[in-house]
């Protein structure tokens, strides 16, 4: 079952509530926007990873980077996930790769079956995404992830 959450995601993910957090990127290596914004500020090396794929690599899709973040006393360690979920920036429509999310979720089921996910609303802002497939995609990943001992929250940002 899809947990639901209302909060920051990363205050959530350092005071150890996930294990993973996954945040959607584009192609484009930018994260300038939403809490990719966010997660450049606070953990820069999370962006520097993104900045080490090539710019505008459409075969980027459905792929991720990923990095480690190390916390004080090693209380709230985590990995972000920069998971390529849209090919260009955000254009007022619907940009979000429903195939390449399906496809980065099967993955991450394979790679991570029995860990706590954090997912902010993953290509329901800027990218426009459908949120009704999106939530239904991510109540799949939940209910496989579930079976392996781990659990999914879906958190909606608040202040």
């Amino acid at each position: 079952m899809l947990k639901h959450a209302k909060g920051n995601l990363l205050d959530m993910a350092e005071n150890g509530d996930f294990d993973i957090i996954v945040q959607g990127c584009n192609c484009f290596n930018t994260m300038g926007g939403g809490i990719a914004k966010e997660i450049r500020e606070r953990y820069p090396h999370v962006a520097e990873a993104d900045a080490t794929t090539m710019r505008g690599d459409y075969t980027k899709l459905g792929s991720w980077t990923e990095e480690f973040v190390f916390r004080e006393n090693n209380v709230g360690n985590f990995i972000v996930v920069n998971a390529y979920t849209q090919y260009n920036m955000s254009t007022g429509e619907d940009v979000f790769e429903y195939v390449a999310f399906t496809l980065i979720l099967q993955k991450l089921l394979f790679c991570f079956p029995d860990r706590q996910f954090g997912f902010p609303y993953i290509g329901m802002g800027l990218a426009k995404g459908n949120q009704q497939k999106i939530i239904s995609l991510l109540e799949w990943f939940s209910d496989e992830v579930n079976k392996k001992g781990g659990t999914v929250t879906l958190v909606e940002f608040i202040n």
